[in-house]
């Protein structure tokens, strides 16, 4: 873990038809003739605080999530699941591409079944923010074990105490959040050590313009006590009102260190291009490409094992036939 390539996950805040395209140019961008790019974003269902039954807003796999919620409350299994769009289009831009794709899941026993079998290493399932409860951490770590996933995890919302008394603690000192987001952890652990923690800051009174209040030192010792990598997630934590400030952070965060021979964070999960929820907290792909140039210059960049050359052909092929360019 000590000095490794850093791992840059990028994509829209959710997946639809209109921003795919978007992902075939996110998985194009390269520094020095490699792949810049590890991951992407295909998120087919959105945590909404407030639902809309109509489906506005909650994402292409809505209709087909809720399909699959009456098969179970109906006696069904899994296997009279309908496949969610999503899923299909994880798939096809994996095959093309070779990038790892992330995807948040709400409910681990009615998405993941449809993943099962499939992306084999290749998918990070992560909880929503609001989802702090081990036990579905529990059964998204157990999928990923059989399916050679890495398993994400966000730090919960609500810190549970200011901010102040947070920059006056002291090492030993643990905050509720930290201790819940270390326990879920130990959660998928039980299955699974490919675990990594994700900072998406915390929602406070003093936070300001952040969207999240960003709490490095907090994301650290989560990092020391739990031994699982960690990613930083700006677009949830810079938010729309400190959108302009999103690139400068990230590159920022990337050089912190938790001594010289290691950096604080392995990785960075960001919303790039254009999508219909949240997408005034994006970056554009030229920032995006901006900052993996920057962040090159003193990091090396993780891109698995993705051929550049390829990758272009096959996405190229991909665009002619559909009419997406």
């Amino acid at each position: 873990m000590k000095n490794s390539p850093v791992r840059i996950i990028a994509g829209p805040c959710s997946i639809d038809e209109q921003n795919i395209s978007e992902v075939h140019q996110i998985a194009e961008l390269s520094v020095k003739g490699k792949p810049a790019i590890a991951g992407t974003r295909i998120v087919g269902l959105k945590s909404r605080t407030f639902i809309d039954i109509s489906g506005n807003g909650m994402g292409m796999d809505y209709e087909a999530f809720m399909k699959n919620i009456a098969v179970l409350n109906s006696g069904g299994s899994s296997n009279d699941f309908v496949i969610p769009p999503s899923v299909e289009l994880a798939e096809k831009i994996h095959a093309k591409t070779g990038m790892l794709i992330a995807t948040e899941i709400m409910v681990p026993s009615v998405q993941l079944p449809s993943y099962n079998g499939k992306l084999n290493g290749a998918l990070m399932p992560w909880n929503p923010s609001v989802n702090q409860l081990g036990w579905q951490v529990m059964q998204t770590a157990q999928f990923a074990a059989n399916n050679n996933w890495v398993v994400g995890i966000k730090n919960g919302k609500w810190i549970g105490e200011s901010l102040d008394i947070v920059e006056r603690k002291d090492y030993g000192s643990v905050s509720p959040m930290e201790k819940t987001w270390v326990g879920l952890a130990k959660y998928a652990g039980e299955y699974t050590k490919d675990v990594i923690l994700i900072h998406r800051g915390v929602d406070v009174p003093e936070k300001g313009d952040f969207r999240n209040a960003v709490v490095h030192q907090l994301a650290k010792r989560a990092k020391q006590h739990s031994g699982a990598k960690l990613y930083f997630d700006p677009s949830h934590s810079y938010g729309p009102k400190m959108r302009e400030d999103i690139v400068e952070a990230t590159i920022d965060a990337l050089k912190m260190k938790i001594r010289e021979d290691e950096y604080l964070y392995d990785g960075v999960l960001i919303e790039s291009g254009t999508s219909q929820t949240d997408t005034e907290q994006h970056i554009t792909i030229s920032e995006l490409r901006d900052m993996i140039n920057e962040i090159s210059s003193f990091r090396e960049l993780d891109s698995g094992k993705r051929m550049v050359t390829d990758i272009n052909k096959e996405i190229r092929v991909e665009q002619l036939s559909t009419g997406i360019v």
